[in-house]
């Protein structure tokens, strides 16, 4: 097939373009590689300055976290007695306080804390049997238990 001499420029036309055509695209192409990679490097370069000031600031809180830890431990560790040791069970934890414990402090606070401190011992000592009155302070359970029996 013969071509002719119109055709094999034309040919030679659309190849040169073509050529210039993909080395402008590599050109562009570059250039926003090259600034996408400004773009990280200037990014990498602010997290290296924030983990050159972080990762000392951490190792130290977390010095002084573990130090106070165990200085509250020490503070909270409680003598084992003789009888804890000889395979009885170690004694009850105390109650939790009440709201009378945490109230403020005024100086009718100690005569109130008497007062409720007296009643709650009239309590402990009254009677459980059915003779006791309703208001005893016995649970729901065991008062339907009784009703029950």
């Amino acid at each position: 097939m013969k071509r002719s001499l119109q055709e094999v420029v034309e040919l030679v036309v659309f190849g040169l373009v073509a050529l210039l055509i993909g080395t402008g695209l590599l050109w562009v192409v570059g250039w926003v590689l090259s600034l996408g990679g400004l773009l990280l490097k200037a990014l990498a370069g602010l997290l290296w300055l924030l983990l050159r000031f972080v990762v000392p600031v951490a190792i130290v809180a977390g010095i002084v976290y573990f130090i106070v830890k165990a200085l509250q431990g020490r503070g909270n560790a409680q003598p084992v007695t003789a009888a804890a040791g000889h395979g009885q069970a170690p004694a009850a934890a105390p109650a939790a306080p009440s709201q009378a414990a945490s109230a403020p402090v005024t100086p009718s606070a100690p005569k109130a804390a008497e007062v409720a401190a007296d009643a709650n011992v009239a309590a402990a000592q009254a009677p459980a049997g059915p003779e006791a009155p309703a208001g005893d302070g016995a649970s729901a359970g065991e008062q339907d238990s009784e009703d029950e029996a």
